[in-house]
Formats: C-alpha cells, sequence, structure tokens
C-alpha cells in the first residue's frame, strides 16, 4: 500500500465514512480515488492552472523573429527582439543583450550591437563574482526561475560576434581585444570542467588566427591557428566538422613563414595532401568571408511523467490516448488529472531541436577586369552540434535536479496537507487537508518546466572562405549554393578596394 493509499484511508477514517464505500466503483474511481472534492476545487485548480502554465509563456516572438529573417527583413527582428524586452525579464536580461547584439549585428548596426554585446559581457563576468539569489525559486519551482547565464559557447560567441562587428566597423585593434578575451574565456573554462567537456572552440580559435595575421602578428596567428586544429581534433567525435583544409594550408604556411622548422615537417606529415599558397603578405591582400548560415539552435521540453501505481500508469496511458504526448499544451489539464490522481511524479527536461542549414557551400569570385580569383567557403562551425554538447555536458546534473525538485515538490504537498489540517478546527481538518494536498500536487506537476531559453538569434552553422588577390579594386560576386547545387536568394555584389597587405572582412546571414 503506497503512502497515498494509507493517506485516503486516514482521511475516510477522519471523515467517518470507513464503515462503507466513498465511490470504488468503475474505472473513474479506480484512478481517482478521490474525485470527491472535484466539485469543491474546480473553480481554485482552474485559476492554479491558469497561473502556472501562464508563467511558461516566454519564446513565443522568436517565431516572428525567425519569419522576419528568413524573409529577409533584418530590421524588423531586431525591432520585435526590442518591442519584447518585458517579455525577456530580468532574469532573461543576458539572452535580450544577446538577441539584440546578434540581430543588431544582422541589420548591419554594428557599434549599437557592440553597446549590447559590451553589456552582456560585464553581466557575464558578474556572474562569475556575484552568488545567485533566486536557487530557492529554482529548486522548488523549476530552473526557469533562475537567471540565464548563457551556455559555455554563447559566452564565447559574445566575443566572437563582437570580433566580427568591429572588423565591420574597419577597427582590427579593438577586434584582436576580443581575440584576447576569447582566449582568457577559454582557458578559464578549460580550467573548470572535466577534460571531455565542451572547453575548446575550434571556430573561435581560428578567428583569433585570422584577427591576428590580419595585423601582422603572425606568431600569435600561428599560436592561434594550432589551438585551433588541436580543437578541431578534440571535438571531431561531437563538432560534426573536419579541420578545415584552409586551416591545414594556415598552419604550413606560418609555420615555414616563422621558420618553425619541426612544426613545418610534423604538419607535412600529418597533411601531405596540402600544398600552401606562395602569399607574399606585404605585396598581397586578402578577403575573409565568413558566412553566417542557417537557424540557430532551439530548445523544447520534454516531460517525462513516472506512475508509482497501476492505477496512475492506467490514467497516464489514458491521458496520452486522449490528449496526445504531453507537451506544454497539455499541461493544464495533466496536471490537474495527475494532481488529483496522485500517484504520478513529473520530470521536465530540455533537448536540443536541430535545424539544418540548406546551405552547402558559396561562391566567392573577385574580378578586376584583366584576372579573376575565386573560391569556395569551408564549413567551419556547427554550432547547432556545439549547443548540443554544452546540454549534453550538463544533462547529468539537469537530470538529478529535477528528480530531486520532483520529490521534493510531492513531499512539501503531502506536508502542507499537514499543516492545512492544523490550522483549521476539527471538523474542518478532513477536507481541508484535503484540498490543500491535491493543490499542492497539481501545483507542483503545473509549475514543472524545463529551461529552454537559449540564444535562438545566432546562425546553425558558420562557414568561411579566404581569397588572396593582388592589391587593387575588384567587383565581388558571392553566391549560395544547396547540397543540389541550386542557387539560394540572397548574396553579394560589390565593389571592394585593396591596398598591399590589406585584408577585408566580409560578413552575410543566409537564413535559409
Amino acid at each position: 500500500m503506497g503512502f497515498y493509499q494509507r493517506e485516503v484511508i486516514k482521511y475516510r477514517s477522519t471523515l467517518n465514512v470507513s464503515r462503507g464505500p466513498i465511490v470504488r466503483s468503475g474505472v473513474t474511481s479506480r484512478l481517482f480515488p478521490l474525485y470527491r472534492p472535484v466539485s469543491l476545487l474546480s473553480i481554485m485548480v482552474l485559476c492554479l492552472v491558469t497561473l502556472a502554465v501562464g508563467c511558461s509563456s516566454f519564446g513565443s516572438h522568436y517565431q516572428r523573429v525567425e519569419k522576419s529573417l528568413l524573409a529577409g527583413h533584418l530590421e524588423e527582428a531586431d525591432h520585435i527582439v526590442e518591442k519584447t524586452q518585458e517579455e525577456y525579464g530580468q532574469r532573461s536580461r543576458l539572452l535580450y543583450l544577446m538577441d539584440r547584439g546578434m540581430t543588431l549585428h544582422l541589420a548591419g548596426h554594428f557599434q549599437k550591437s557592440n553597446e549590447f554585446l559590451e553589456q552582456a559581457d560585464q553581466l557575464i563576468e558578474e556572474f562569475y563574482t556575484t552568488r545567485i539569489r533566486d536557487e530557492a525559486a529554482a529548486i522548488l519551482l523549476n530552473e526557469t526561475q533562475l537567471p540565464y547565464q548563457g551556455d559555455p559557447y554563447e559566452q564565447v560567441m559574445v566575443n566572437v560576434i563582437k570580433a566580427l562587428n568591429y572588423t565591420q566597423l574597419q577597427d582590427l585593434p579593438a577586434a584582436l581585444v576580443e581575440a584576447r578575451r576569447i582566449d582568457h574565456r577559454l582557458n578559464l573554462l578549460a580550467d573548470s570542467v572535466d577534460d571531455d567537456a565542451y572547453h575548446e572552440d575550434p571556430f573561435a580559435r581560428y578567428l583569433t588566427g585570422l584577427l591576428y595575421e590580419a595585423t601582422g602578428d603572425l606568431n600569435n596567428a600561428f599560436i592561434a591557428y594550432r589551438k585551433a586544429e588541436q580543437g578541431y581534433r578534440q571535438a571531431e567525435s561531437w563538432s560534426h566538422v573536419t579541420i578545415p583544409s584552409m586551416l591545414k594550408e594556415d598552419l604550413l604556411r606560418t609555420a615555414k613563414a616563422l621558420g618553425f622548422d619541426d612544426e613545418l615537417l610534423r604538419y607535412q606529415e600529418e597533411f601531405p595532401d596540402m600544398t600552401p599558397p606562395v602569399v607574399n603578405r606585404e605585396q598581397q591582400a586578402q578577403i575573409i568571408l565568413v558566412n553566417l548560415n542557417g537557424l540557430g539552435p532551439r530548445k523544447s521540453e520534454a516531460l517525462l511523467d513516472f506512475p508509482i501505481s497501476l492505477d496512475a500508469l492506467n490514467l497516464i496511458a489514458l491521458t496520452k490516448r486522449g490528449f496526445g504526448r504531453s507537451s506544454p499544451r497539455t499541461r493544464g489539464p495533466d496536471a490537474v488529472l495527475y494532481g488529483l490522481q496522485g500517484d504520478i511524479v513529473r520530470v521536465a527536461l530540455p533537448q536540443v531541436l536541430l535545424q539544418p542549414s540548406l546551405v552547402s557551400y558559396s561562391e566567392v569570385r573577385a574580378d578586376n577586369g584583366v584576372e579573376s580569383y575565386q573560391t569556395q567557403t569551408q564549413r567551419v562551425y556547427d554550432i547547432q552540434a556545439v549547443a548540443k554538447k554544452n546540454l549534453d555536458d550538463d544533462y547529468t546534473a539537469l537530470v538529478v535536479r529535477a528528480v530531486a525538485r520532483a520529490a521534493m515538490k510531492m513531499a512539501a504537498a503531502v506536508g502542507i496537507g499537514y499543516g492545512a489540517r492544523a490550522a483549521v478546527n476539527k471538523n474542518s481538518q478532513a477536507w481541508v487537508g484535503l484540498v490543500a494536498v491535491i493543490l499542492a500536487r497539481i501545483f507542483a506537476i503545473a509549475t514543472e518546466e524545463a529551461d529552454i531559453r537559449t540564444w535562438r538569434t545566432l546562425p546553425g552553422e558558420i562557414q568561411v572562405a579566404r581569397l588572396w588577390v593582388p592589391p587593387g579594386t575588384y567587383s565581388l560576386v558571392v553566391h549560395s549554393f544547396d547540397a543540389r547545387g541550386q542557387a539560394l536568394p540572397g548574396g553579394i555584389s560589390e565593389k571592394i578596394s585593396l591596398l598591399d597587405g590589406e585584408t577585408k572582412f566580409l560578413t552575410q546571414r543566409i537564413p535559409e
């Protein structure tokens, strides 16, 4: 006999109805041993569940943002994020700053984008040094009650997007400051997590190498390229990205230029098929295209219901048949039914939903009227894979916290019942205690919610192209193609001028 059944007997005894059955006939009475108080609870339950479910509406604006991005209405996407600032609230302020920083970057407002990302950067630093004051609410309700601190890769991406903004503002010294912040952040991360957890970011390392080389710091560029190569190797099992051939060329080229004979020999043995281009940096210029492709990773909620009696198992089967799979849409009805039944524990966990990009590659062509130069982009970063890795790293801890929270809620419900009985006169103890227990159980289930906040305005993947050309003025054209070779909408068509040794960074967002 379970605890709750013993409670039922106690309540019956208190009500002095133990000599005769309350009602125990049919499926309904088996599944809902306490169904009589339903009429007493109906109004309170509806209010309670409405309140609880109403807390989980965050994120509805992302559909409109993504629709605007897909339509190429970048200003509109930023305007939607700006208008929903109150919806983010103080707990998701970091997410608001990151989303504004990203949508402003996409809309071409690079200086303003960096103002928001700088605030995000400072807030992340504060999280390292301040205590979280909302942990009690998170333990009692759910993890959405905690301030959003961002996944480790998102914190790195704050500096990556800032660095890209500075390249568009032609401020490479400021971009190098972000490169150093990326290095500092990754070093801190490596000291604080297990070796098999995310702690190295090969794309961020590669970008810092490109920035160092663009400013003529070949030694630091080589160090960054080497860390990027090591990062790609370490992440090979989960990142869905192999070492880009352009990085192999960069390692060979910079090792040779610096006279690092041992490293050059080692990389020649590791990459026997690679022949790096002969580059005279003083007499050549380069175009670096950074493509931000696809929609960013999303998180959804997985609701897991655990019965602790056969009747509870039957009820779960019936509700799944009637309402379909448990989801935020069925949270209210589920909470009422499961709370009345009393033998069901719910745990909510996040999961990453992948949104693959349609972009296979982009073709970059630069023509000066005499000669034409061209190359293709290479995939250097799968943000969705990185998001999944970050969630996987934290999953065990999430499960432990969710199970502990569910157990505490159910125990607290029983305690609330006892407390309510003790607070009223003897004649009312039975029904007041029973009502309190049921309401507490309904509230416990209705408020169980996974934290699905994530930086959704990020792209799904990043591709990079690098093109060495003689100094001069070029007609630059960029077209993107899907896996079948079909051209995708958008692209770049503009005139650019390059001086000796100059590096021009370009970015474009292809939301497909």
